[in-house]
């Protein structure tokens, strides 16, 4: 690879890089497509039942028919292993791999998503997949008429706690402090009056039990001066704190982030910089749904993008 040119270099292979791939060989451009996790962070997910055509699949399968697709195309390399850098020199961008390879291409779709912020909380890490879910959308149709608790304030927790009250037969929101964050205040207006979520302010979930499966959580509510300490039976736990998107490789490349380092798009998932793109979880200013469609949408219009700039 030393002096070879790719026409597209492609980092990450979650949905959005894995459908920049696919269409990208479509289009006959050589290009290479780098990233460390197959599948990103479907493969994650214990179940998904939302990808049209699919039923019901576990995001590792998904993942694997994701890359089996991908891997068809010959003009495709696929390149499994970390990124250490990215340059842009005289118009070329430059990908250094952390076994030392210097990877060159003409231009560059980032699709490096983002990672869901943890809490920290003891058993969280132990029923990953088994009762513990960081994406209220993907996985709330598996709770129907069952008890459920999300923890988080913003935006996102409490959307995901209007969505799980329509399915789940009981919601515990819990929040860390007196008041919501969300911006929207329709939507808390809307989540207090639902007659099956319960809402525990000032509270923290210490940790998280069960045998294969989440069966209960350990709340601790601070009321004035002491902590009331709580054992809720709950099927699933939702973690909705924030995402943090992989753009710690960006900086020196001057590409245009918002304040909390999303990368910044167009409806063509064009960046400010004219040989560098972006799709997936982690732009902002294409869609705040963050969908496995909707990442897959990205990659084939920012291929497409590519496609038009290289001609």
């Amino acid at each position: 690879m030393k002096d070879k040119v790719y026409n597209l270099i492609i980092l990450g292979l979650g949905p959005a890089g894995i459908t920049a791939g696919i269409y990208a060989a479509r289009y006959k451009l050589d290009t290479i497509a780098i990233g460390s996790q197959r599948g990103g962070m479907v493969s994650w997910s214990h179940l998904i039942d939302n990808v049209p055509g699919f039923g019901e699949i576990s995001g590792e399968d998904l993942a694997d028919k994701f890359f089996k697709h991908l891997r068809k195309y010959n003009n495709c390399t696929i390149v499994e292993t970390t990124v250490n850098t990215i340059q842009s020199l005289n118009n070329r961008i430059l990908v250094s791999t952390k076994e030392g390879e210097i990877i060159q291409g003409e231009s560059l779709i980032l699709a490096l998503g983002t990672d869901k912020k943890r809490a920290g909380i003891r058993g969280e890490a132990e029923f990953l997949g088994r009762g513990v879910s960081y994406c209220t959308i993907c996985d709330a149709m598996f709770y129907k008429n069952k008890k459920v608790a999300i923890i988080g304030s913003g935006d996102s927790a409490v959307k995901g706690a209007l969505y799980l009250s329509d399915i789940a037969e009981k919601v515990y929101v819990i929040i860390r402090r007196e008041i919501f964050s969300c911006k929207e205040r329709c939507d808390i207006t809307s989540l207090s009056k639902k007659n099956n979520v319960k809402i525990l302010n000032n509270s923290v979930v210490d940790e998280i039990l069960g045998n294969k499966k989440v069966e209960k959580i350990i709340v601790e509510t601070s009321t004035g001066n002491d902590v009331l300490k709580q054992e809720i039976d709950v099927d699933g736990v939702f973690i909705e704190i924030g995402t943090i998107p992989q753009s710690i490789l960006l900086k020196g490349l001057g590409i245009n982030l918002d304040e909390n380092g999303f990368i910044k798009v167009d409806n063509e998932c064009r960046t400010n910089i004219n040989n560098i793109f972006a799709a997936g979880d982690i732009t902002v200013g294409f869609s705040s749904l963050k969908q496995i469609v909707v990442a897959c949408a990205m990659g084939a219009i920012a291929a497409t993008s590519v496609k038009k700039f290289l001609t």
